[in-house]
Parts: structure tokens; C-alpha cells; sequence
């Protein structure tokens, strides 16, 4: 019966190997026989579905059991699809949210069944993403329409901690969804990993990936590959042209299917996009209030930089808009971000904050608005944040907030490229009654938290960088920036410093200065100022300090071959000055130390600190003296002198003006102190008698002695007629008191 079994699963394995060869066959057959002429693209709006492509049974069972249906395609499916199944080098271009991941993960999946891939053939495609967050998205669809296949895909992305696990399964995995510095840390650092078998390769957002961000990364993944024949594709909504780019790739005659080219726009005709003109300060206002007036739609929130996309989140969950509140930047930890992208896909209204690494290739459904807060830095960008809206099929609204120096310098023209479609954009106001200013609020928000207050320094300076780095410097200037109503707009009380928005041409004449000076003319006008400096101390009768030991870097040694003896310096005499630099302090004038002790002639007190008011003068800060600035600087013995003595009649005064004040105070605290302790005593044996007759029984226990002065004084008052007689211990301490009183008077006298 076992040999039965054996032998009926070997006869299915073998009939179903003989299926899978007898399907290669006739779909191999009917690419050469249905491939379009280079060159060709079908007309916009032809209708074609899944099935008529010479396409494996598997994947048309993997697009029809997808959560969403595939049977039809799309315009840039319709014309990449049968191109691709050729085998033919695609350059794809086509607007935002038109189905091109599909037109390069079907051709991938056709690629490897034809050649017949399994685990053991190690990798045989790599699809490459500019972002974490689209590698994702593209991993997931690709495990959707492949899930009837035998491929194992690979999710190799940055952020993730099992590196180390990864290296275990690379070498068994047909396709790589990876971002550029991943795949090269594996193909770097993997033993035995090596992609010889490559058959194609898939970059998703090509221009990005082509840019100077990516292109070292690229390069060096590039020399890792096979130089045989190898199939390139290469999408987006923006695709390059250039032909460095192209070079660097090694296409081999690649097919330019760009199926929006000829339209009349550049982005859906379902997008309404508008722009409104906002003054820097005010844009917080202006967000809150679109906001408030948008509770019910789902919305992303692009800025300029990761710290500005922080502190407005920060901000808006203190405000509490009355929605809930996202972020995602790329300081966000891989899990983070994530957790963060799929939960708002699943909510049905939220704001979503974001930087330019949600621009590209997400898919978001049912996004209303999106909001570009931050001008883009160029049409590209405008074009790929709008397009988080109005996918497939779908509506959506796209509003840009410039600042009036933006618009008058002819941002909206930059969007109106000359050889592209232009950008359909309309300019609208604010209304003015359903604005909310949140700035005052903002403010105090800010004042009251620290954390807040460093994320709104760090946004303030992040932004202004932005506009200084970016490449349109016709348009943008960080000169044009009203950078202390800005500041002042996002809660902080002062302008924080720039370094970078040092004027350049200044620093640079600064070091032409400093190189071109004449250096022993520099030393001759010291050595006149010291001569100068010298004649003066000789007439006050005082001789000129030595120069501080390593504050002239001239009288350093600065070799043991150069050693010399370095002469004193009279500074009485002129004619014995040399030409050496020559570097006096202020406060080497008066050398003489004091000790750091509490004298009682007042000549050095320690512990002294003074604040300065609105006109500059220093006060002390117990009150006691005003010292203005030319008098905070004593120039010899006798003016020191003058100044403590008249510092001691300042406090004699005050000691004596206050001395039957202290007194009184004094005699009511012991005198307090006593009857208490008589009314504890009196308490413990159970003397203690109520006026009205009735006995009470009153148990003070030892806490009661860390009590205030007033609480000791109100019950002082409340005993007072059950002890009109003072105690012969409280006798006695009044006259310790006087005995110290006297005793202080005593030296107050003689320091006098």
C-alpha cells in the first residue's frame, strides 16, 4: 500500500511539473507573439483586462483574490504590462495614484515563473524604494498578487534590529522589496550573499532614487549585480530623463511610456488644488482654523522638516482640536512609523503631520485635503504631496499656503513648467469669521513646558534652514522672513541665533583682513599703546604688571631646537621695550589679593550678589546697598577702604534703626515659647480647666512644636489668662537675650 501511495504522488508531482512546462511553453509563445512594436502605446482610454495579457494562472488568481479586485487595468498598467513581459528595459511615467505598482509587480512575478525560480535559486528580482514606508505598501501588495506562487519575498528595511536574522534568510529569497542602503549593508556585510542571478530590477520613485541622495548607494549596488543582460524598470509620477541618469543604470534601449504626457494637466482631473497667501506669523492660525473647520475629513499635513512636524503635533494635541492628531517623520523609529501609517489608513477622519517621506507612492484612500504648510522646493515635490489625494478614481482637494513674498516672487509660475502640462491652480482668501487665533494660547503653552519650548526653538530653526538650503533662491530667502514675528508666532520669547545666516562675503573679508595685515606694524601701534600705558602708571606712581604667562602666544616655546631665553620687562623704562606682543588685563592693574574670608572691615565680601534694573545700575539683592557701574570698580587701597567703611555705617544704621524691632520680636517668640511648653505640662497631669467648670483633657503631641509662629501665637493668646504669671525660666532667657543683645552692640562699637 506504501509503494502505491509512493507511486501515485510521484506520477501527480511528475503530471504537475509536465502542466507547469506545457503553461511556460504557451505563455512564452504568446509574448513573442502578442509583444507590441517598440515604440507603440495604446490610447489612453482603452479598456483591457488582466486576463488578456499572456499572464500565469497563479497571478490572475492572486489579482481577482485581492481585497479590492484586479480584472481591468489601468492606463499605465495597459501600456507597461505587455512591454515589460518582453522583456524590455520601461522608463513609466504617469500621474499619482494610477496603479503603477501593479504595472512592475505582475511583470516581476511573470519574470520569475518563466525562468522557473524556486527558494533554492536565491534571488532573482530586486524592487527598490526611496522609503521605508513605500517598501512596505509595495511588499504587501506584491504578497497579495503573489500569494498563489511559491516565491519567497524579502522586506529588508532600515530601522529594524534583526539584522542578523535577515542575514540567515537572504540567500533563499527570490524577491527583495528593499530600500537602497539596506540591500547594500546586506550585499556588503552578508557572507556567501551575492545576486548573480538577478533577472530584473524594479526602482519605484526613480527620480528620487537617481538623485544625489541615492545615486553613491546605487552605484555600488549596481557593481554587485551580474553584467549580463538585465531588465530594468523604472516608475514614478515625475520620471527622468536625463541622460546621465539612464547611463548610470545601463538601460538597453528602454521604452518611455509616459501615458499622461499629452494631457492638458499634470495632475488628476479629479484633484481641486488651490494655493492661499498666509504671512509666516500667522500660519499657526491658519492651520488650527482649517482644521476646526474640517473635523469630519480626513487630512495630511505636509512641513519642511521633522522637528516643525514635531512641535505642531505637540502643539495640536495640547490645543485639542477635536480630532485626532498624527505624526510621522523620519525620527520616528521604523515600528513607530509603522504602527502610525496604519492607523491612519484604517481611521476614517484624522490629521495626519508629515514630511516629504510621505509624498512619495503611499497610497492613502479616502484622504479629503491635503495641506502643503510649507512651500515644496520644486514642481516635482507640489505635484507628488497632491497626489496623497484623488487616488484611482477617487476626489480629493489639495491647498498650498504661501507666504505674500512666495507669490510675488512667482512660486505659482515655477509650478507651470515650459515642456510639461500645466498645474490647474486657483488662488482663495481666508474667511475672516471662521478664523482662530491660537497664537496667544500657543504661547503660553510653550512658556509652561520645557519640551515644547526646545521643539519650538528647533522648528524655528530647522525652517529657516530649509529656506536657506533651498535651490530655488529666486524664489525663496530666508531675507524675506520676519524672523522675530515668526519666533514670536510659535510661542518663543526670543529670537534664537542663526550661525549659518552669517553674511558669507563679510566672513570672507574678515579673513582677507586678517591675512593681509601688517604684522610688524601691528606690533609697533602695541608697542606704542604700551608706552602709552607705561607713561601713565609712572605718573600715578605705580609700576605696570607682568604679562600673564601664556596669554602672549609669542612667548611660547614652540620647539625644543628654538629655545630662548625670554627678558623681563620694565615697563617703567620705554627705551627697553622690544617689539614683542604685548597683552594687559583690566584687571591686572590692582594685583594685590584678598583673602577669601569674612572680614570684619568689609574690605572682601563673599556671598555678595548683585542684580542690575532697567537703567543698568547693580542693586543688592537683599536690598541693602546700590552700587552704580562706575562705582563697581574700584581702582585703589583707599577707594576700598573709603567703600567698606561706608558699607559698615550702612549696616550700623540698619542694625540700630531695627534693634527695638528685634528686641520685641524677640521677647514675644520666648515668651510664646514657654507657654506653650506651661500648657503642655499642664495638659499631660490633667490641671487643664475649662472656663465654664467643665474638666478637659488635652494631649499635644510633639509635632506640634513644628507648627508656624502664628499658630504659636494664637494659642499663646487663647492661654494668656490661665498664665498671667511669666515663668522664672522665661526670666532667665530674657536675660541671655539681653547679654547678647549687649554683646553684639559692644562690637558694632569698636568696629566703628
Amino acid at each position: 500500500m506504501a509503494k502505491k501511495k509512493t507511486g501515485n504522488y510521484s506520477k501527480r508531482k511528475a503530471e504537475s511539473k509536465q502542466q507547469l512546462e506545457e503553461e511556460i511553453a504557451s505563455l512564452s509563445k504568446r509574448v513573442v507573439e502578442e509583444a507590441p512594436a517598440c515604440g507603440y502605446a495604446p490610447p489612453l482610454n482603452q479598456t483591457m483586462a488582466f486576463r488578456a495579457l499572456p499572464i500565469s494562472e497563479k497571478t490572475l488568481q492572486g489579482l481577482e483574490a485581492c481585497k479590492t479586485p484586479y480584472t481591468t487595468m489601468t492606463a499605465i498598467q495597459n501600456a507597461c504590462i505587455p512591454h515589460a513581459l518582453a522583456g524590455r528595459d520601461i522608463l513609466g511615467a504617469a500621474r499619482t495614484g494610477s496603479g503603477k505598482t501593479l504595472a512592475f509587480v505582475v511583470p516581476v512575478l511573470e519574470c520569475l515563473f518563466r525562468h522557473r525560480f524556486t527558494p533554492a535559486d536565491g534571488p532573482g528580482a530586486a524592487i527598490l524604494s526611496p522609503t521605508r514606508e513605500l517598501a512596505v505598501q509595495i511588499f504587501q501588495v506584491l504578497k497579495a498578487a503573489g500569494k498563489f506562487h511559491t516565491f519567497s519575498v524579502g522586506l529588508l528595511i532600515g530601522g529594524k534590529k534583526d539584522f542578523h536574522e535577515e542575514q540567515q534568510h537572504v540567500a533563499t529569497t527570490n524577491i527583495f522589496i528593499a530600500t537602497p542602503g539596506r540591500l547594500l549593508q546586506h550585499l556588503e556585510q552578508t557572507p556567501y550573499f551575492e545576486m548573480s542571478e538577478l533577472k530584473i530590477l524594479v526602482l519605484d520613485e526613480a527620480d528620487r532614487i537617481l538623485d544625489m541622495g541615492f545615486r553613491d548607494q546605487l552605484v555600488r549596488i549596481l557593481s554587485y549585480l551580474p553584467d549580463g543582460p538585465r531588465q530594468t524598470l523604472l516608475f514614478s509620477a515625475t520620471q527622468t530623463t536625463d541622460v546621465s541618469d539612464l547611463a548610470t543604470l545601463s538601460l538597453r534601449k528602454p521604452e518611455y511610456l509616459g501615458v499622461h504626457d499629452k494631457e492638458k494637466t499634470s495632475t488628476p482631473d479629479s484633484l481641486q488644488q488651490s494655493y492661499v497667501v498666509v504671512p509666516l506669523e500667522h500660519k499657526l492660525n491658519a492651520i488650527y482654523s482649517f482644521i476646526k473647520t474640517h473635523l469630519r475629513c480626513k487630512t495630511i499635513i505636509f512641513m519642511a522638516s521633522c522637528a516643525q512636524v514635531r512641535h505642531a503635533w505637540e502643539l495640536f494635541c495640547s490645543l485639542q482640536p477635536g480630532v485626532p492628531v498624527m505624526a510621522i517623520h523620519g525620527k520616528l523609529v521604523q515600528h513607530k512609523r509603522t504602527q502610525i501609517y496604519f492607523d491612519f489608513l484604517q481611521r476614517p477622519r484624522a490629521v495626519l503631520f508629515a514630511t516629504d517621506i510621505a509624498a512619495r507612492g503611499l497610497d492613502f484612500p479616502n484622504v479629503d485635503w491635503v495641506v502643503q504648510a510649507d512651500a515644496p522646493e520644486d514642481r516635482n515635490m507640489y505635484i507628488h504631496r497632491a497626489g496623497r489625494t484623488a487616488r484611482y478614481r477617487n476626489g480629493g482637494k489639495s491647498l498650498l499656503i504661501l507666504t505674500p513674498k512666495e507669490e510675488e516672487k512667482g512660486f505659482i509660475e515655477m509650478l507651470q513648467a515650459k515642456n510639461s502640462a500645466p498645474v490647474p491652480i486657483k488662488k482663495v482668501s481666508i474667511n475672516p469669521t471662521k478664523t482662530v487665533v491660537v497664537t496667544q494660547r500657543a504661547a503660553s503653552l510653550v512658556a509652561a513646558n520645557v519640551d515644547l519650548q526646545r521643539l519650538a526653538k528647533k522648528a524655528y530653526q530647522s525652517y529657516v534652514s530649509c529656506i536657506h538650503l533651498m535651490p530655488s533662491k529666486e524664489v525663496f530667502s530666508v531675507q524675506d522672513l520676519n524672523l522675530d514675528s515668526f519666533s514670536e508666532s510659535l510661542g518663543l520669547s526670543s529670537t534664537p541665533d542663526l550661525k549659518f545666516l552669517k553674511d558669507k562675503t563679510q566672513d570672507r573679508e574678515e579673513r582677507r583682513e586678517k591675512k593681509n595685515v601688517n604684522r610688524k606694524l601691528q606690533r609697533l601701534k602695541e608697542q606704542i599703546k604700551a608706552e602709552k600705558l607705561a607713561k601713565r602708571l609712572a605718573k600715578e606712581g605705580k609700576t605696570a604688571p607682568e604679562t600673564e604667562r601664556g596669554v602672549d602666544s609669542d612667548s611660547e616655546e614652540s620647539g625644543d631646537e628654538l629655545l630662548v631665553s625670554k627678558k623681563e620687562q620694565n615697563w617703567t623704562d620705554p627705551e627697553k621695550l622690544n617689539d614683542q606682543s604685548i597683552s594687559v588685563k583690566l584687571s591686572e592693574v590692582n594685583q594685590e589679593r584678598k583673602p577669601k574670608r569674612i572680614r570684619i572691615d568689609g574690605t572682601n565680601a563673599p556671598n555678595k550678589h548683585f542684580k542690575f534694573n532697567e537703567s543698568g545700575e547693580a542693586e543688592d539683592i537683599k536690598g541693602l546697598i546700590s552700587v552704580a557701574p562706575e562705582e563697581s570698580i574700584q581702582k585703589s587701597k583707599e577707594d576700598l577702604e573709603t567703600a567698606a567703611t561706608e558699607y559698615m555705617r550702612k549696616i550700623r544704621e540698619r542694625v540700630v534703626s531695627n534693634f527695638e524691632k528685634d528686641k520685641a520680636e524677640e521677647k514675644e517668640r520666648i515668651r510664646n515659647k514657654h507657654k506653650k511648653r506651661k500648657l503642655k505640662e499642664k495638659a499631660e497631669k490633667g490641671d487643664l480647666v475649662a472656663e465654664n467648670g467643665m474638666a478637659t483633657l488635652a494631649t499635644l503631641d510633639d509635632d506640634a512644636s513644628v507648627e508656624s509662629d502664628d499658630s504659636e501665637t494664637k494659642l499663646a493668646r487663647a492661654m494668656s489668662n490661665t498664665d498671667a504669671q511669666p515663668s522664672s525660666d522665661s526670666s532667665d532667657d530674657e536675660g541671655d537675650f539681653r547679654a547678647q543683645e549687649d554683646f553684639a552692640l559692644s562690637i558694632i562699637r569698636g568696629s566703628a
